[in-house]
Parts: C-alpha cells; sequence; structure tokens
C-alpha cells in the first residue's frame, strides 16, 4: 500500500469512528455538552487531577483548557482549587453533582457500546476489540517523539534512574550504579555525545545516549524503554535514532555493550545488524558486546529518528497455510499494508485478507513466482512435504532467489535439513516458530523465536512485527525451534496440572469458579493460565491450541531430548496422556480438553 492509500485509508477511518461515536454532535451522548467537556469530567474521574496534568494528557493549551473548566464549574460539577501540598499547583475535582454526571456518562456510554456490538455475530465482535486495541497501540507508538535532551535535566535523570532501576530488576543479583563504568553528563552533549528522549505526553518513556570515543567509533549507552511501551518498536527508533547521531559525531562504527539477561535487546541488537565482538571494556555487568560498521548509513541533518512507517521489505510476500494459528497472522499482516498472497491446503475464502487486498493463488508454484518472501505455517513435517516437494522440481523448482520463513514447529533434524536443501537450491532460509494460541495470532501479540544466517534474519525479521509482540533472535539454525520446544516443555506441563487441578477440584465437589478466582489471584497467574481457567469454568473446548498439535509437539520434544541425551520426564507423561486423548476422539479439541481424559483414566484405572 502506497503512502497515499495509507493517508486516505486512515482518513476515511477517522470520519467513519467519528460519525459513529456521535461526536459531531453538540450534545454528546444525548447530554447538553459537547464531547470536549465529557472528557474533562472522565480525565477529572473520581480522584481528581491537577490542571498542569490535565492539558498535557489531552495536550491542549493554557488558556483553553481554563475556558473549558470554568464552563464545567458554572455547572456546578467542577471545583478548581489549590493544591493542599503545594499553593501555587491547580487541582481540578467533581463536586458531588460531577460525580453522579460521570456515572451517567459511564452508562451512557456503555449503551453506545453496546448498540455497536450488538448486530454483530461474536467473532466479529472480537474481531472490533481486537481491531481498537491495535489502533490504540499504533496511535502510541505514533505518539512518542524523541529528541535530543541535556542529561542533566530533570526528564533526563528520571529516565536513567528508570533505566536502573530496570537493570535492577533484570539483572542476576541486582545493579548497583556505582560499580558501572560511569558516564559523565558531559561525554553525552556535543560535541562529545548526544542524549536522546523519547516521550508521550510530555512523559519520558525511553532514553538513549551516544558517546564518541575515538575519531571512527561511538558507543552506545543507556537504551531504555517503558515497560508499558515495549513491543510498539521503540526501541528500535531509539536505536536508529542513536545510530543517526553517531553519524553525525563522525563515527563510521558505533558499539555497545550488554547483559546477558536482556534477552529481548540483545535479539534486537542482532536484528538491527550488530556482530557481536571481543570486549572492548571493563564494565563488570556486560556479557555480550557488539559492533556495526556505519559507513553505509548516510546522516540525515536534523534527523533523531528513522522514517516514519513499517520497515522495507523485498517485494510481495506469500503465506502458506491459513488453519487455526495461520489464518489470523495473514490478516494481521494484510492489515499492516504487506502486499500478500496466501495459499491454503483446504481453500478458504476469507473477507477480511480479500478487504485488506491479499491476493488467493491457486497452488503453491504461483506464490513463489509472485513472491521473494514466502511464511510457511503449516501444521506438520508432512504438510511441508506435501506443500513444497510434491510439485514439479519440488523445492529446487521454488526456491532459487527466495526466502523461507518457517513460523511452523518441526523437529530440529528436519527444519537443519530443510535450510541445507534450500540454500543448495539457492534460497535462504529462516526459522521463525512462535509461541502463543489462537487469540494472541489474533492480536499479534506471538513471541518468536528466529533463527538463521544473520544477514537473512536481519532482512526478514521486521517482517514478524505485525504478527509478534517480540521477536528474539536466538542464533543459526535449528536453534529457534529447539528454544520453541524448550518453551512448550513448560507449556504442556503448566496447562496439564491446570487441567488435573480442576478434576481434582471436581472430584471433590469444589466449585470451579471458586478455583478459578484463586489461581487467577495468585503468583502462578499468568495470561495462559486465565484463558484456560476461563475455558475450563465456561466448559469451553473449542480449539486455541488442539489436543492433536500438542500431541505432536510433546512428540517433538521427546524425540529431541533423546537425541540430545536429556531427560524429560514430565514430557514423556504428557506424550503418552495426548496421544490417549487423540486416540479417544479429542483431538480437535483445545489442550484443556486433556481434563476428559484424565478423568476417563480414573475411571478406568481405579485405586
Amino acid at each position: 500500500m502506497s503512502l497515499e492509500s495509507r493517508i486516505q485509508t486512515i482518513r476515511a477511518f477517522n470520519r467513519d469512528v467519528t460519525e459513529r461515536l456521535g461526536v459531531l454532535e453538540d450534545r454528546y451522548l444525548t447530554t447538553d455538552r459537547p464531547l470536549s467537556l465529557d472528557r474533562l469530567l472522565w480525565e477529572i474521574g473520581t480522584a481528581g487531577i491537577e490542571v498542569r496534568e490535565l492539558r498535557s494528557r489531552l495536550g491542549l493549551d493554557s488558556g483553553y483548557t481554563s475556558r473549558q473548566l470554568r464552563a464545567l464549574e458554572q455547572e456546578g460539577l467542577v471545583v478548581v482549587s489549590p493544591s493542599e501540598h503545594d499553593s501555587r499547583v491547580r487541582r481540578a475535582t467533581l463536586t458531588a453533582s460531577g460525580l453522579a454526571e460521570l456515572a451517567v456518562l459511564d452508562r451512557l456510554s456503555d449503551e453506545l457500546v453496546g448498540t455497536i456490538l450488538a448486530p454483530l455475530t461474536e467473532r466479529q465482535r472480537d474481531e472490533l476489540a481486537a481491531a481498537t486495541e491495535t489502533v490504540r497501540r499504533l496511535f502510541t507508538a505514533s505518539a512518542v517523539t524523541i529528541a535530543a535532551a541535556d542529561p542533566a535535566s530533570d526528564p533526563a535523570r528520571w529516565a536513567v534512574h528508570a533505566y536502573h532501576r530496570t537493570l535492577d530488576d533484570r539483572f542476576d543479583g541486582g545493579f548497583r550504579p556505582d560499580r558501572a563504568v560511569p558516564t559523565a553528563d558531559d561525554e553525552l552533549r556535543l560535541p562529545s555525545g548526544t542524549f536522546l528522549l523519547a516521550t508521550l505526553k510530555d512523559c519520558p518513556v525511553g532514553c538513549v545516549g551516544v558517546t564518541k570515543v575515538d575519531d571512527t567509533s561511538a558507543e552506545i549507552r543507556r537504551l531504555w524503554v517503558s515497560s508499558e511501551l515495549r513491543g510498539l518498536g521503540i526501541g528500535r527508533r531509539l536505536l536508529a535514532a542513536a545510530e543517526d547521531a553517531a553519524v553525525s559525531l563522525g563515527a563510521d562504527v558505533v558499539r555497545l555493550d550488554t547483559n546477558r539477561s536482556l534477552a529481548e535487546a540483545i535479539g534486537l541488537y542482532r536484528a538491527a545488524g550488530y556482530d557481536e565482538a571481543a570486549p572492548f571494556n571493563d564494565q563488570p555487568y556486560a556479557h555480550h558486546w557488539f559492533v556495526k560498521p556505519l559507513r553505509d548509513k548516510p546522516a540525515r541533518a536534523g534527523a533523531t529518528a528513522p522514517p516514519a512507517g513499517p520497515p522495507a521489505s523485498t517485494g510481495r510476500v506469500g503465506f502458506l497455510g491459513l488453519g487455526i494459528m495461520g489464518l489470523p497472522m495473514a490478516r494481521r499482516l494484510a492489515r499492516s499494508g504487506v502486499g500478500l498472497t496466501v495459499w491454503s491446503r483446504t481453500p478458504k475464502s476469507d473477507d477480511e485478507l480479500a478487504a485488506a487486498g491479499a491476493r488467493t493463488a491457486a497452488n503453491v508454484p504461483e506464490v513463489f513466482a509472485q513472491c521473494d518472501t514466502v511464511i510457511v505455517m503449516l501444521r506438520d513435517e508432512a504438510a511441508v512435504d506435501q506443500v513444497l516437494r510434491d510439485v514439479p522440481g519440488g523445492i529446487a523448482g521454488l526456491v532459487a532467489g527466495r526466502t523461507i520463513v518457517n513460523m511452523g514447529t518441526l523437529s530440529p533434524g528436519y527444519s537443519k535439513a530443510l535450510a541445507d536443501e534450500v540454500e543448495r537450491a539457492g534460497g535462504h532460509y529462516v526459522e521463525a516458530p512462535v509461541s502463543g494460541s489462537r487469540r494472541p495470532a489474533e492480536d499479534g501479540k506471538l513471541v518468536a523465536m528466529v533463527a538463521g544466517r544473520p544477514d537473512v534474519v536481519r532482512r526478514t525479521v521486521a517482517l514478524l512485527d505485525p504478527m509478534c509482540a517480540q521477536v528474539t533472535v536466538c542464533g543459526p539454525v535449528p536453534s529457534g525451534i529447539t528454544m520453541k520446544l524448550a518453551v512448550n516443555v513448560f507449556l504442556i506441563a503448566l496447562v496439564t496440572g491446570l487441567a488435573e487441578a480442576f478434576h481434582f477440584a471436581d472430584r471433590h465437589g469444589l466449585d470451579r469458579h471458586l478455583l478459578r478466582g484463586i489461581l487467577d489471584a495468585g503468583q502462578m497467574s499468568s495470561p495462559i493460565s486465565r484463558v484456560k481457567t476461563a475455558k475450563l469454568v465456561g466448559d469451553d473446548l473449542t480449539a486455541q491450541a488442539a489436543i492433536a498439535d500438542v500431541r505432536m509437539n510433546a512428540e517433538l520434544i521427546v524425540d529431541a531430548a533423546a537425541a540430545a541425551g536429556a531427560g524429560v520426564p514430565l514430557s514423556e507423561l504428557c506424550r503418552v496422556l495426548y496421544a490417549d486423548a487423540v486416540r479417544r476422539g479429542d483431538g480437535a479439541l483445545d489442550m484443556v480438553g486433556v481434563i476428559r481424559t484424565i478423568a476417563a483414566g480414573q475411571q478406568d484405572h481405579p485405586r
């Protein structure tokens, strides 16, 4: 999609939303006030707010805010008075009438959203909720600005302290700034260096420093992004801005160090073209040292951030496999503006893919003929063989000059052999298996484990952003697949234990709802456990991750463990249990449906 097409699409979206939500009316939600005044009531809320924070949060100037607040004061809904902590600071609070009006607004707003959702199917409601969450995330990302700041300023100091707190939380044994190699403020000021601050509504949300080391090299330090904004590409923007700053300082090479606990940062550096190097400093907290040449990166006058828009990809992208996971992944990729050609072994007609401009190919060779990069999201090795080998000319006739990105879960040995075969045929191969099920796929919150040749990974990793909340580069093939299996060891044991806990509760006559509330409120709670407890309480066994697929993954884990001489006793038990579930005819159920096999096993084998 071209820039002009994106602009027109977003403008049309703005028109539709403002009309549908009724914000064009002088009286919003049937009240006597426009939306602007109602929004102030919502922001002031039950706790009140300092006027300066209110202005910053909504991006309003002082005069306009004062006029709006006076209008609310005249209605008897708001009181603006000096703060009890600082008489120079004004604070807005709601009166009793204001609190009552806020309750009415909340009720009317809920009713409005209810009228939007009511005509839709359940699937469409989920799609709309997921789409609005995506819009919020991307709007937030686009509102973040990156600019040079004085390292001694209060916002810069606050960001560096937040950076230190993050290191203290993440490092084994914590982090003490007085033990680290120091960075003086002057090292981060021109002409010696630069300090860049990322802000959202005037609040620091990220930072990075660059300092000149010698005539040809610069060093990046203090790269930090707020945990609330991770996954939005802010780290990549800060890193690119730091590289631009290094070029402006005259550097040909940039370098940095990091701790082994910061796996996301290590993945970011590798994906951005950094290569590991021998230690170049005495930083006591460093375990990895990276360098990157900048000779081919031209400086942009006044630039502190990379250009807007997604990273460039080479040509059209193919997507093979539109199953439980593949279909929502392809939808997100198409919605991101990537030119997509799709194919599935079971032909599917999907309105959302068509609306986003995706083409449907008649066969696999047609996909490769149109595309430079082809994503493969197929169920197992047999499916890969059928799709890539059972065509005229086999793999060699498809992949020359093209990149295959395998996002399915295969055995490590098969993936390595496939990589070798693709490269012998003149193609490129990247592993990118994902952790997550159907719902994270719909929400773009999968976690990808990427492996391959560094230069090929660098060219393709940005393609995963619309589908994934985190992308971690694990090394050469098959380290991505092997990492995925390690993750699945924990996942399968976790969900199986959860199903067994509910079976145990059932046999003792306990209330499933009470058990769910206790588990969801405790330290063992996680996004996956909360999803699965909801399914167990609701007796909803529709597949997000099917039992048959879990059995396959358990078998891959056991086989890979045997090849490495590793013991996996829990995975061995799960493999048998899920194989029994498939034999019972439950293979298409969600993995929590294994509770049926657990219950049946106890009845079949009484003690």
